[in-house]
């Protein structure tokens, strides 16, 4: 067996190789609580998008939870193709938010979901900020229902 001098401490090669073993298995907990959670990134076009890693099935569920909690009414969807269209219900100045949805690259554990915000109607605001706002509240809303 092998003695080691570190930091005028001696240690044996098991030691190191318990601390190793503990380092790495904290990186790969690390890694795994990231990978279960979502993130979410804009574009300049005015779409946003977040991966889920989870059931496709279970995204698809969550997004329909989520337009509703939201206040959403659906125009149109297609489950198979994984798209959704809704608008929500005018605002007091009569600003009314339409989502295009659509689940993209879906495989059994992992899904990406694209929002394209944009404004439903032709009265009130047309701030953009308001898009933004609209599309982060829909993909935290998703993100919570899924519990990530």
């Amino acid at each position: 067996m092998s003695i080691l001098k570190y930091n005028g401490f001696s240690t044996d090669g098991r030691s190191q190789h318990v601390r190793k073993s503990a380092v790495v298995a904290v990186l790969i907990a690390v890694f795994a609580a990231i990978s279960a959670c979502s993130t979410m990134k804009g574009s300049s076009e005015g779409t946003w998008n977040t991966s889920y890693f989870t059931n496709p099935d279970h995204v698809w569920g969550a997004i329909e939870i989520a337009l509703i909690d939201l206040d959403y009414e659906v125009e149109s969807k297609n489950r198979s193709d994984g798209v959704i269209r809704a608008i929500s219900a005018p605002a007091d100045d009569g600003t009314i938010i339409a989502l295009a949805i659509d689940q993209v690259m879906r495989t059994e554990d992992q899904v990406h979901v694209y929002v394209e915000p944009s404004f439903g109607g032709n009265e009130g605001s047309t701030n953009p900020d308001l898009l933004k706002a609209a599309a982060d509240q829909f993909l935290k809303a998703v993100s919570e229902t899924l519990g990530s």
